[in-house]
Formats: C-alpha cells, sequence, structure tokens
C-alpha cells in the first residue's frame, strides 16, 4: 500500500520555471491527503517557490526543497545539509575564470544570491520561478554561512558547457546534476533527492516500498529506482525512462495528475 508520494516539479509536473499548474492538482492532492496519503514535493526549487505553486494546499504539504538538501515541514526543517566554503567557492571562481558564458548562484534555505539582478537567469528565477533571491556585488566576498548549494547557469546548454572542465573539477567533491538544459546543481556530496525522501520516510515510520516516487531528470534516477513504485513522464531522458518502474504520459497531458487519480 501506498503511503507516501513524492514528485518532481519542472519537466514533470510544468514545464521548467513557472508557476502556473493545472488546478485539478490540488483537488486530488488534498483527497489523497485526506486518505490519509503523505504528499512530498521533492525538487531543486526554493521552498518558496514549492509553496507558491502549490498555494491552495500548502499547508498539507511535505517539502524537499534544493536538490534534497532541504527536508521541512510547512513550519519547521527537519533536516538541512550545507556545503564546505572552499567548495563552492572554488566553483564560483571556475565559472568566474573559465565560463564565461554561464551563469552561477548560490542558495540558502530560505534565499538565493547572484551577482547581476539584470541577467537572464536572475530575472528567471525571480519572476518565473518566483524565488526569493537578492543580487550582490561578489558572491565569494559575500559569503553567507549555511551554503546549500551551489549551481550554474546556461541559455541552452548547461550540461554541455560544464564537462570539458568544471565537471571533471568537482564530480569527487560534490554531487553534480543536470537538471534540465539550463542547469547544473550542485550539491553537497552524498546529499541527493533519495537522501531526503530517506530521512522524510524515517521521520514518517514509511518504508521505502510504500512510496511512489515521479520525475523526470538525473537527479530523479535514484528516487526512481528505490521507490516500491515509480513514474518516469514520458517526455523524460532515456536513462530517466529506464530507471522508473512504469512510464506515464508528459507533462502538458497531466500525466502525473491521471496516475495520482488511480489512488483515489
Amino acid at each position: 500500500m501506498i503511503k507516501l508520494i513524492a514528485t518532481d516539479i519542472d519537466g514533470t509536473l510544468v514545464k521548467d520555471g513557472t508557476l502556473q499548474i493545472d488546478p485539478e492538482y490540488m483537488t486530488v492532492v488534498d483527497k489523497l491527503i485526506r486518505k490519509g496519503i503523505h504528499i512530498a514535493v521533492c525538487s531543486g526549487r526554493q521552498f518558496v517557490s514549492e509553496q507558491k505553486l502549490f498555494a491552495p494546499v500548502r499547508d498539507d504539504l511535505l517539502y524537499i526543497t534544493d536538490g534534497g538538501t532541504v527536508v521541512r515541514t510547512p513550519k519547521e526543517i527537519l533536516q538541512v545539509s550545507t556545503m564546505p566554503d572552499n567548495v563552492w567557492k572554488g566553483m564560483c571562481e571556475m565559472v568566474h575564470e573559465d565560463l564565461p558564458d554561464c551563469d552561477c548562484y548560490i542558495s540558502t534555505p530560505d534565499i538565493g544570491y547572484a551577482e547581476n539582478e539584470n541577467s537572464q537567469m536572475f530575472r528567471w528565477l525571480r519572476d518565473s520561478y518566483g524565488y526569493n533571491i537578492c543580487a550582490v556585488k561578489d558572491l565569494i566576498d559575500y559569503s553567507p554561512a549555511d551554503v546549500i548549494k551551489f549551481t550554474v547557469y546556461h541559455s541552452s546548454a548547461c550540461e554541455e558547457k560544464c564537462a570539458p572542465l568544471f565537471t571533471p573539477a568537482w564530480k569527487d567533491k560534490s554531487l553534480l546534476a543536470p537538471s534540465g538544459k539550463e542547469w547544473v546543481d550542485c550539491n553537497p556530496l552524498g546529499v541527493s533527492k533519495w537522501t531526503a525522501l530517506s530521512h522524510l520516510q524515517e521521520y514518517l515510520g514509511i518504508l521505502p516500498e510504500e512510496t511512489c516516487t515521479f520525475g523526470d531528470n538525473l537527479n530523479d534516477i535514484e528516487m526512481l529506482e528505490n521507490a516500491g513504485l515509480s513514474f518516469a513522464v514520458s517526455n523524460s531522458r532515456e536513462e530517466v525512462r529506464a530507471a522508473a518502474k512504469e512510464i506515464c504520459p508528459p507533462y502538458w497531458e497531466n500525466g502525473v495528475l491521471q496516475m495520482l487519480k488511480r489512488f483515489l
């Protein structure tokens, strides 16, 4: 019996970088929660962005945010994983020096920081994702104490831009996960959506085989492989579809919504 459902957002429920979602999701999620099934949003987005997307039911959900680095209820943080300063600062220096076509930002549990408020990345995060993001003159000099994630951005080919230098330099010091064509998320080493979901399972007393997951990208593979039931949307990458137990229709056909209705 499924007791916990965890779903990615971008590319799985909605088009990347939007706060527009079919309102029927809220009706179905509310009914599932009333049946005693826990619903967790599990994405690379900020907490505030996840809450905006699910505003009608936001106080009844569980949240895995920022790629698995933060686990929380609507009222309290259950777990936070931070990055060593030398790791994210080294990444930042490399982007500045060796990836002139790319941008970057850092995340803390409740706010992000970037250097150019007029950049395409900054405007997209603030205006489309609904992020709480602040512009600072220099990320390294600003240096907040609780950095949980470093993210590289390119408008169309971030994974390819990072492949020659950035990825080889940091793959053994951080968990690197491409997320769509624009992003490469860098988590603390060993911290993923699945490790966060495992913490949530332990907190709730729910087994992996009692968990259902939905996803579309490389950072979803681990939770698709390890959950008792899992679905990759058909617009997923090939590796993601191979990792899932089942395939459902793409986000533009509300494939996840179709599957959620089965649990009613």
